[in-house]
């Protein structure tokens, strides 16, 4: 065999190996591609709520503790012996207009009187007789006299200083029955004992205190409103005393929750320096002390939770406060279900809910979820009115 065909026979089984290798990819290469199709885009699961159009009334919430609108300390204007008690004069006793609390005794006063009115008897017969005799020494002086007569001829001065001493003498009887009255101590209004500090048998003088006195026909409740509350009510009506707001007063009592309604009559007029906080002033009367549904009176004392009547708007839109984004942006689902970030006027932000009154329309369905940051055009799905809502991509 010569040397080239020897070559040859070595080196043909590697270039048949290399010429089906080379002609192997040639055909894969060769091979039409299947046409590939996009990945479906998945949906989110999101809460929504529906924006409907209406009217809202908005409420400040506070508290507040019930107390008397008119708390005194009884005193006794003249001195003398305790003789009389009423039976409820203890802590807690209650007494009508006018009932009697306690009497001192009262003989030194009745003394007192029947001397004054024996000066007065003594005074007008002086003046009588003064009168008289004023009216003589006029007669004779139109009879015997010459020219115009003094007053001293005609007594006019002991006619006045009689008519004076008589008014004296009536003053001081006035004042003598006065302080025989003023024995008697009496409740200056409806009310409650809250504590006692005299009792039957002691002397006490004028000006001595015997005991703290409560009001209860008219009960109030200090209410602290901040600045974010009176946002919320018509504050310069509040401020100026013309506003008549409704307050809704709710507290307990042995375990039962009562309700009893009432007004603001009025604010301090001042706001704390510290707290920046006004205190307006809610009065109850009347039947208004008793509850709407047990008639259970309002205790003083009591602590009460309050409601009141704010600002009220019409064609506006009351959303949950979980729907409201960074910017007063709200996630609204599109026609595509695709959420669309859209900025609205919002005139009211609590911790319960937001009042929007522009960027939205009836029926806009809005998102509740939480998401990330870049969500706008993103898919979602979800369910509204009990039926699940299915968009694009979603094939379960």
């Amino acid at each position: 065999m010569t040397k080239s065909k020897k070559i040859i026979t070595i080196m043909l089984p590697g270039l048949i190996i290399l010429g089906a290798v080379i002609a192997s990819f040639i055909l894969v290469q060769a091979k039409p591609q299947p046409e590939k199709k996009p990945a479906a885009e998945i949906a989110r699961n999101v809460r929504v709520v529906t924006a409907h159009e209406g009217e809202v009334f908005l409420t400040v919430h506070t508290q507040g503790t019930v107390k008397s609108k008119q708390q005194i300390g009884l005193m006794p204007q003249v001195s003398g012996k305790v003789v009389y008690v009423a039976d409820n004069f203890v802590a807690g006793g209650r007494f009508k207009k006018g009932d009697v609390i306690l009497r001192l005794d009262p003989r030194d006063y009745e003394y007192e009187v029947t001397s004054a009115r024996s000066r007065v008897v003594e005074s007008r017969q002086v003046l009588v007789r003064e009168q008289a005799e004023a009216a003589l020494a006029k007669s004779e002086w139109d009879l015997l006299g010459h020219g115009e007569a003094s007053d001293l001829t005609l007594r006019k001065p002991q006619l006045a200083d009689a008519q004076a001493k008589l008014d004296a003498a009536e003053a001081t009887l006035r004042r003598a029955e006065l302080d025989l009255e003023r024995t008697e101590i009496k409740a200056p209004f409806e009310g409650i004992l809250i504590s006692k500090a005299v009792d039957f048998g002691q002397y006490i003088g004028a000006g001595t205190r015997i005991g703290e006195y409560y009001s209860t026909d008219v009960l109030e409740v200090r209410l602290p409103l901040s600045s974010r509350d009176l946002s919320q009510l018509d504050a310069r009506a509040l401020q100026s005393g013309t506003s008549d707001l409704h307050v809704t007063l709710k507290g307990q009592f042995a375990g039962i929750e009562n309700t009893w309604k009432a007004k603001i009559t009025r604010t301090e007029g001042l706001i704390d320096s510290k707290t920046r906080i006004l205190y307006a002033v809610a009065e109850l009367s009347g039947d208004q002390i008793y509850s709407v549904d047990a008639k259970m009176p309002v205790s003083i004392g009591q602590f009460v939770s309050a409601e009141v009547e704010g600002r009220h708007f019409q064609n506006v839109f009351q959303l949950p406060r979980d729907v409201l984004r960074q910017g007063n942006k709200l996630l609204v689902v599109d026609k595509d279900n695709k959420l669309r970030s859209r900025t609205v006027n919002v005139i009211e932000s609590n911790r319960e809910f937001i009042v929007v009154t522009e960027g939205l329309k009836e029926g806009d369905i809005i998102c509740k979820s939480q998401l990330g940051l870049d969500v706008d055009g993103l898919l979602v799905k979800f369910e509204q009115a009990g039926a699940p809502q299915k968009s694009e991509g979603d094939k379960s």
